[in-house]
């Protein structure tokens, strides 16, 4: 970054790829803050973890490059975000990434009105990118950042400048964001999603600041922005909720994260024997590859006690502390592979196009790709005809990029592909426009409607002709789900305490209570009509099968109209999956 003597302010690629790669790690301290702010009090919101999942698939990118022409370095960052994009947030993130990859596209240096066009191609291509943009949402406050970007240009020098006044005005609108979306209002929180940009914004803003600091000789301070959001909880109070600048326990210094692989992986014994060690504990996964975080004082002990369970991979260890006082990531060494400056391939479009099959092989009229968790369901989709699963689900949502690679490893030239969660859904659109294959996806957002879209695949007839019945048959049946609440909250009118049981239909949360088995009972009986036919019961993993045995039998007695089924789903997270016809 330069300054002439007129006063203007040239931002380059060596630049921006130091701002992302602060950010991202500034993003990584506050993500768990971020994830509690979850609509539902279920354990699986994961918007930060997707977000940064999202965001450090571009660092991991940037780090191999020396380039400084900012045309490249954003060329790169959108590709890179796109391809490793998590979640609908994640998505949204990479495609204002990819706008202002546009916006910046064959310069090699910008000044401060050009930033702000590209931050209005970057809030084109998000609203793009869903289908039916809602209000209240990451869009909302990624539309008043631009349109504060937008006028801090007319008034501002410097890119601090800039900086300051978008983030002003994406915190004015993340206030704003519960009047406009009555279901957080209803739980007290502000959107997770447009939370995160702010909060990557303030990381971009701490690199710049310190960028200013080195070049003027003086000492670093990092930036005071507000610790606390308030916003009216239902009964017209005052509801303080933390936001990006919480406080880390310092007890628990070290960041620690690992992938854990092996067989007959039990979470849950890996939670109780973790759980002693630190807090912000976070164990995603079963079976054959695991996810483990933990901030801890002795990450030794941690990876001790996982090597019992498996192997470990992709270790993490970061000091919360060395992060907090200042954000701090290294250029490559010279020695770190590099790439060569160049135009993007489509400087309009700058996305990556994949084409493959093997020469020679059968190839199957239509491919089939579901996204699941759980080795019974795993069993179940294999059965009805999928011919490839991404593993994924509540928790843990699958890259773009691994559903590419499901579509391209199917031999066949059209495909369909079963997201079977609302927040996968986004993932797999964009993977299915990354294809040179003809792909389409079906707008399953849940696990009984993915197996429903199954029972109409017909391979004999058209793509078409499968999509539109695959659609129509999800549609008809009606979702269950049983788990156990995260933390104390009103939604639907329904009130919920930490730690007791909860049911959700169709994404409405119908019941709370004290023991799964009544729980479930009180979901089934208010969600019957009389008209149904069949149910089926997915149990989870933390459910025996004489548990579910146990169930079907009450249910029986209770209903003896219907048709109860069970089957060993073996999903994390969720103790009952229910599929009603």
């Amino acid at each position: 970054m330069t300054l002439n003597k007129k006063e203007t302010v040239f931002l380059r690629g060596s630049d921006l790829r130091r701002m992302i790669l602060e950010a991202c790690n500034y993003f990584d301290i506050y993500k768990e803050s971020i994830n509690e702010l979850n609509v539902f009090p279920v354990p699986d919101g994961d918007t930060g973890t997707n977000m940064s999942l999202t965001m450090n698939a571009t660092a991991k990118e940037l780090q191999k490059i020396e380039s400084d022409s900012i045309g490249e370095v954003a060329r790169i960052m959108a590709q890179s975000a796109l391809m490793g994009a998590r979640g609908n947030s994640g998505v949204i993130l990479s495609q204002l990434f990819r706008g202002i990859a546009r916006g910046l596209s064959g310069k090699d240096e910008v000044q401060l009105s050009e930033v702000g066009k590209a931050f209005q191609y970057g809030i084109v291509y998000a609203y793009n990118a869903v289908s039916k943009p809602v209000e209240g949402t990451i869009l909302t406050v990624a539309r008043e950042i631009a349109r504060g970007s937008r006028q801090a240009v007319q008034t501002s020098l410097t890119f601090i400048d800039l900086l300051r006044i978008a983030i002003e005005s994406g915190r004015n609108a993340l206030e704003r964001t519960p009047e406009l979306l009555p279901v957080l209002k209803e739980a007290g929180v502000v959107d997770a999603g447009g939370l995160g940009l702010v909060v990557f914004l303030e990381g971009c803003l701490q690199s710049m600041l310190k960028c200013a600091a080195e070049e003027q000789g003086t000492i670093f301070t990092e930036d005071k922005v507000p610790t606390v959001l308030e916003i009216p909880d239902p009964a017209g109070k005052k509801a303080a909720i933390g936001t990006v600048m919480e406080k880390f326990n310092p007890d628990y210094p070290y960041c620690t994260e690992l992938l854990m692989k092996g067989s007959g992986i039990s979470s849950q014994k890996i939670r109780q024997c973790l759980d002693e060690w630190g807090d912000s504990l976070l164990v995603a996964g079963e079976g054959e590859l695991v996810k483990v975080h933990i901030h801890t004082a002795h990450p030794g002990n941690v990876l001790e006690i996982c090597l019992l369970q498996g192997s470990i991979h992709d270790i993490k260890i970061e000091n919360m502390i060395d992060q907090y006082k200042e954000t701090h990531w290294s250029r490559p060494s010279p020695d770190k592979e590099k790439t060569t400056t160049g135009k993007a391939q489509d400087e309009k479009n700058p996305q990556i196009k994949f084409s493959g099959g093997a020469a020679g092989v059968s190839r199957p009229s239509i491919g089939i790709v579901a996204v699941s968790s759980g080795e019974g369901l795993y069993s179940v989709f294999a059965s009805l005809g999928v011919d490839k699963i991404v593993s994924g689900g509540q928790s843990m949502n699958p890259s773009v990029k691994e559903i590419i690679d499901a579509i391209m490893d199917i031999p066949a030239e059209k495909v369909i592909v079963l997201p079977n969660n609302s927040n996968i859904r986004l993932s797999a659109q964009q993977a299915s426009e990354l294809v040179e294959k003809e792909v389409m996806v079906v707008d399953t957002r849940s696990i009984p409607q993915g197996l429903a879209a199954l029972l109409a695949l017909d391979r004999a007839k058209t793509l078409n002709e499968n999509f539109t019945e695959m659609c129509k048959r999800a549609r008809q049946v009606k979702t269950g789900e049983v788990t156990y609440a995260t933390r104390d909250a009103l939604v639907n009118n329904v009130p919920v305490k930490k730690g007791h049981i909860i049911g959700i239909c169709d994404d409405r949360l119908i019941v709370s209570g004290k023991t799964v088995n009544s729980t479930t009972l009180d979901l089934i009986r208010a969600i019957l009509t009389g008209e149904e036919e069949v149910l089926t019961l997915f149990y989870g993993q933390d459910i025996n099968d004489q548990q579910a045995r146990e169930l079907a039998d009450l249910l029986g007695k209770e209903f003896p109209e219907i048709e109860v089924e069970i089957q060993y789903g073996g999903q994390p997270l969720y103790y009952y999956l229910i599929f009603i016809e």
